[in-house]
């Protein structure tokens, strides 16, 4: 069985998030559902890791469900830690996207990394391995 991790968002604006992750993450959009109010979900792209996001208009059952338990409002308790080949490249991208970031910081476990959130709060890092 061959496995791969795809998160999906809960995101209040999709336009806004999809713009957001194709400048700061240089992701691709590879696919787009709409209802009748327009769009509700997303799939991104970039070496292989894909992302997913979607918003409260979604008819999906499960997200339905995850919107009762925990509100309307998009939240995260997690940090979508990612390892990258080159982190000051990263930061540069950030910096052409005007994303606020953290960093660069060299990590005791040896790792540089630089963190951010989206515009609904998400915390991404994005690690280089050092030494």
């Amino acid at each position: 069985m061959s496995a791969n991790l795809s998160p999906d968002l809960i995101v209040s604006d999709l336009e806004r998030a999809v713009r957001f992750y194709q400048q700061a993450l240089g992701m691709k959009e590879l696919d787009r559902v709409a209802g009748p109010d327009g769009p509700f979900w997303a799939m991104l792209e970039r070496d292989g890791f894909r992302l997913m996001m979607e918003t409260n208009a979604s008819p999906d059952p499960t997200t339905k469900s995850l919107l009762e338990r925990q509100g309307a409002s998009p939240r995260a308790t997690v940090n979508f830690w990612t390892n990258v080949p080159d982190v000051a490249a990263e930061a540069r991208r950030l910096d052409g996207a005007k994303v606020r970031y953290h960093g660069p910081v060299t990590k005791p476990y040896g790792y540089k990394e630089v963190s951010f959130q989206d515009p609904d709060g998400y915390t991404w890092t994005l690690a280089e391995k050092v030494g």
